[in-house]
């Protein structure tokens, strides 16, 4: 009796402990799969790619496991409807992140790193910039932070309404209008008890009902000027309204740091075909009216190459693309495994004192992770480019969105929420993005009185998947929801499409923003602003590390035809012109590449 007790005891507790094990290890195949499905899977599917189209896209035929996918046929771009644009997107991203070797990807690492692609470097003292090509063992430099400029290159702010604005700097002799509307030179700017700012002449009178005297052009009603009281600074604008900003000084950007502990890391490169596109509009043998869309645009480029000893394009469909990259130190990274990696020059800076980092000549070589990527790029219809960006599935938590179901219902997502992010240390207590890093003059400046909160960043992504929670996003999706679903269902699709352990698994796209049949943008998101010129798509689009403290609210607090400035997108400060100059901020100053014309010029 007491063998068979024995015996009955011995049987349970293993049934015991396999159920436990089993239990144990559903568990974790459950958390493994509520990773790979971080999305919603009842998501409706309004926008798919088929098993064959996807295999099409890869050099071999076939779907494989970190297999080289070629760049999608930016000449022969459909563009029927939305899907078409997410797409191309997608397939450009898998592109340019695809392991290459051999032919012309010499590089042993990613498309990005090989001599198709040309590293922007930051503007020198004059504001020039420089290409430089990518050779096989090269190791490409990154910087600690991107300036942020509108559609007249000047600094951008954002003022406590989410409105966004560019600012100019105070000049010397700085005068506004008085109410007669004559100019008038401010001497200095006093405040009384209740922070209400008064403007005083250099003879020591108040001018009456000041406003700003603004030189630049375009969008005129959206720029402020800067003016100095004391260690403070106050914009004023052209209707003499004081706007109260969020966060930051007219001329400076923010920097940001993960979790980690690494600063984020900058890389802005441009493809082959673009770097020949500008040689030759510089070298004024080529049409500079707008990005090249066509075949014949397209032969252009390749002629002119070929006659100045250039290297044939190995991908010229792909036409003319402009790539901006965001990266982290891979040191101390939570799922290392899970990042797209490369070598890269960093910049040192000195911390000695910790509120003031200040950027060193030195640098130092180091392992960095994509975190983010603009994918930007001209296509068939559109010379204001395709505007889309990725990010790492763990970068930052989601502010709450909706999403139309397989039945066609609405549904709701709440805010994504606990610790484990790369950019925020507790979703649950993040109330805005809060900016405490300020780069001005080559000098990070930590904006606390505890410089120690720089390591625990606070970042979330105000609209999940580029479009705003209460208007109608574009003229097919009436609803968030339905424009959030397409969204969705392609970054699925794909995910699913990917073989085994695929490394772009970890990488979602956000969107994609473009206008109505190419329009030249002015700066508004559908259906605000001008018509056709308003971003559509998902048309307020933002990447959490390069857009950090520049995402608009999750609203539409202005929705006005005259008065967008809460409405805007990435054509907000890419806009207001089909020329390359209007569209890229780095065009205008990037020095042409040497031709064979050249240096025999310079031999004679």
């Amino acid at each position: 009796m007491k063998k068979i007790n024995i015996r009955t005891i011995a049987m349970f507790a293993a049934v015991l402990i396999i159920l436990f094990l089993g239990c144990k290890k559903n568990d974790i195949l459950a958390k493994a799969d509520s990773e790979y499905e971080y999305l919603p899977q009842d998501v409706k599917q309004s926008c798919t790619v088929t098993e064959t189209d996807f295999n099409s896209w890869f050099k071999s035929g076939k779907a494989t496991e970190n297999g080289l996918v070629e760049p999608a046929n930016s000449v022969t771009f459909p563009h029927n409807n939305n899907c078409d644009f997410y797409k191309w997107s997608e397939q450009m991203f898998l592109w340019i992140t695809s392991p290459a070797s051999g032919g012309a990807y010499k590089s042993g690492g990613t498309v990005m790193e090989s001599p198709v692609f040309y590293n922007v470097s930051a503007a020198d003292k004059n504001g020039n910039r420089v290409l430089t090509p990518h050779a096989p063992n090269t190791i490409m430099s990154a910087v600690g932070n991107i300036v942020q400029t509108g559609p007249n290159r000047l600094p951008i702010i954002v003022d406590k309404d989410g409105r966004t604005f560019e600012v100019e700097s105070q000049k010397e002799h700085e005068a506004v209008k008085n109410a007669e509307n004559k100019s008038v030179e401010v001497g200095s700017i006093v405040s009384n008890a209740n922070g209400l700012h008064s403007f005083i002449d250099t003879k020591g009178k108040l001018i009456s009902s000041p406003k700003a005297i603004i030189d630049s052009k375009v969008h005129p009603e959206n720029i402020l000027q800067e003016f100095k009281q004391g260690n403070k600074a106050v914009f004023l604008d052209s209707k003499g309204h004081i706007v109260d900003t969020e966060q930051g000084q007219a001329g400076s950007s923010g920097a940001l740091v993960a979790v980690n502990k690494s600063l984020v890391y900058y890389i802005t490169m441009v493809n082959d075909v673009y770097a020949y596109f500008l040689t030759g509009v510089k070298d004024k043998k080529l049409n500079g009216n707008q990005f090249p869309t066509t075949a014949a645009a397209r032969d252009s480029i390749l002629a002119y190459a070929k006659a100045n000893g250039l290297a044939t394009p190995p991908d010229p469909d792909a036409l003319a693309m402009e790539l901006k990259t965001s990266w982290v130190e891979a040191k101390d990274l939570p799922n290392a495994d899970s990042y797209i990696t490369i070598k890269a020059k960093v910049p040192v800076y000195d911390k000695s004192n910790p509120k003031l980092w200040v950027l060193t000549n030195k640098s130092t070589t180091t392992t960095l992770a994509l975190v983010g990527a603009h994918v930007v790029g001209s296509v068939a219809g559109h010379p204001e480019m395709i505007w889309a960006t990725f990010e790492h599935q763990k970068n930052s938590p989601n502010t709450a969105y909706s999403y139309r179901d397989v039945n066609d219902k609405i549904k709701q997502v709440k805010a994504d929420s606990g610790t484990d992010w790369l950019f925020n240390v507790n979703a649950d207590d993040t109330t805005k993005n809060t900016q405490r890093m300020t780069v001005k003059n080559n000098t990070i400046i930590i904006d606390s009185l505890h410089p120690e909160l720089i390591y625990k960043p606070d970042v979330k992504r105000i609209m999940a998947w580029g479009v705003a929670s209460d208007t109608i996003p574009n003229g097919e999706d009436k609803t968030p929801a339905d424009s959030n679903s397409e969204i969705i269902s392609i970054n699925n699709a794909i995910r699913k499409m990917l073989v085994g352990n695929d490394i772009r698994k970890n990488y979602l796209l956000i969107g994609a923003t473009w206008t109505f049949g190419g329009a030249q943008p002015d700066g508004s998101s559908y259906p605000y602003g001008g018509t056709p010129g308003a971003a559509i798509g998902t048309g307020r689009l933002a990447n959490s590390t390069m857009e950090t403290f520049f995402q608009s609210q999750s609203s539409n607090a202005v929705p006005s035809k005259t008065d967008h400035k809460a409405v805007t997108s990435c054509f907000y400060c890419h806009g207001y012109s089909l020329t390359p100059g209007g569209l890229s901020h780095v065009f205008d100053s990037i020095v042409a590449l040497p031709t064979n014309k050249r240096n025999l010029l310079k031999i004679k």
